[in-house]
C-alpha cells in the first residue's frame, strides 16, 4: 500500500459523498481511505457503512465519541498503513488527477513531504486559487494539512503531531514537518477544493477575541516545539510568528470592541516581543508586509 488518506468525519452527511467519490475517480489507485466519524449526530455514520460495505479493499472506517479534529487525525496516523500519508477534509474534494500528481513527485525525488496548492470553492464557483512558486517561504503559506503528502516514517520518526487546540492545530504540526527536514518540494499544481462552509469553526467562533480561543497556548507549544527542535532561531520562523499575529488580530477581530482590540493587541505583542526581540528587524517586515 502507497498511501493512507486520513479523513475526520463530523456531522458531514451534505458533502460527505462528494468527498469520497472525488477519491475513488481518481486515477491513482494504490491508496486506502482512512474515514473516522468523531462523533457525529447526524448520517455520516451511516454513510461511512455504505461505503465500506461497497468499498470494503478501499475503504477502513472508524466510529468514536467526539475529540475533535487534532486527536482525530493522530488517530488516523496510527490507524495508517501506507508509505504515505494524505489528508483530506469531509466537506472537501480533489481532481482525479490529485492523488498521483502528489505520489510521483515523492517518489520520483525521495522527499518527506510535498506541498501544493488549492481552489477555495464554494457549490456554484470558485472564489480564488493558491498557486504556489517554488520559494522557501512557499512552505510556510498553508499550514492546513491537505494538498500535501508525508513520508510516514517521517512523521513516525520526529514525534510529529497536531496539536489539541481549538485554534492553529496544523499550524503545530506543520510548522514541524517543514522545519525538520530539507526534503521539501512545491508542486506546481492546483487539484484540492477547499469548501468554504460559512458555519465551519474558523468561519464563525474565531472572528472574535474570545477568550477560550487558545492563540497563547498555541503560540506558547509552537515556539516550545521548534526551541526544542533547534529551529526556533530561523528567519522565516521569526516572520511567520509575527505574520500569523498580525493575521490572528485581523481576523478575530472583526466583531470585537476597540478596547478588546488594544487590549488583546498588548497582550499579544508583549509575547512576541520576549520571545523574539528583534522581530522589526526582520528583512521581511515592512510598511506592506506582513
Amino acid at each position: 500500500m502507497m498511501v493512507s488518506i486520513i479523513i475526520p468525519v463530523y456531522n458531514a452527511e451534505e458533502t460527505l459523498s462528494l468527498c469520497i467519490d472525488s477519491i475513488l475517480g481518481n486515477t491513482y489507485s494504490d491508496y486506502e481511505v482512512i474515514l473516522i466519524n468523531d462523533g457525529s449526530v447526524d448520517a455520516s455514520w451511516s454513510i461511512l457503512e455504505s461505503y465500506h460495505e461497497k468499498y470494503p479493499d478501499k475503504i477502513r472506517i472508524f466510529d468514536q465519541e467526539n475529540q475533535g479534529v487534532a486527536k482525530t487525525r493522530n488517530h488516523g496516523i496510527g490507524y495508517a498503513s501506507a508509505k504515505y500519508i494524505m489528508f483530506i477534509d469531509c466537506d472537501d474534494s480533489v481532481e482525479s488527477d490529485h492523488i498521483e500528481r502528489f505520489v510521483s513527485e515523492i517518489e520520483e525525488k525521495n522527499l518527506d513531504v510535498v506541498i501544493g496548492g488549492y481552489k477555495r470553492t464554494t457549490s456554484q464557483r470558485v472564489l480564488y486559487e493558491m498557486k504556489l512558486e517554488n520559494t522557501p517561504w512557499s512552505r510556510y503559506m498553508t499550514m492546513a494539512p491537505w494538498s500535501k503528502i508525508y513520508k510516514r516514517e517521517f512523521l513516525i520518526e520526529n514525534k510529529i503531531e497536531f496539536l489539541d487546540n481549538n485554534i492553529g492545530e496544523d499550524v503545530y504540526f506543520n510548522l514541524q514537518v517543514i522545519n525538520l527536514t530539507n526534503k521539501i518540494s512545491i508542486l506546481d499544481y492546483v487539484g484540492y477544493h477547499w469548501f468554504y462552509n460559512e458555519q465551519s469553526v474558523s468561519n464563525t467562533n474565531q472572528k472574535t477575541l474570545k477568550k477560550e480561543i487558545n492563540v497563547m497556548f498555541l503560540l506558547d507549544s509552537c515556539y516550545e516545539k521548534l526551541k526544542e527542535r533547534g529551529a526556533v532561531d530561523k528567519e522565516e520562523v521569526e516572520f511567520y510568528f509575527t505574520r500569523y499575529i498580525v493575521w490572528y488580530l485581523l481576523f478575530a477581530g472583526r466583531n470585537s470592541t476597540p478596547l478588546q482590540m488594544v487590549s488583546e493587541f498588548r497582550r499579544i505583542f508583549d509575547w512576541l516581543k520576549q520571545n523574539f526581540p528583534k522581530f522589526l528587524q526582520n528583512r521581511n517586515i515592512s510598511l506592506f508586509s506582513p
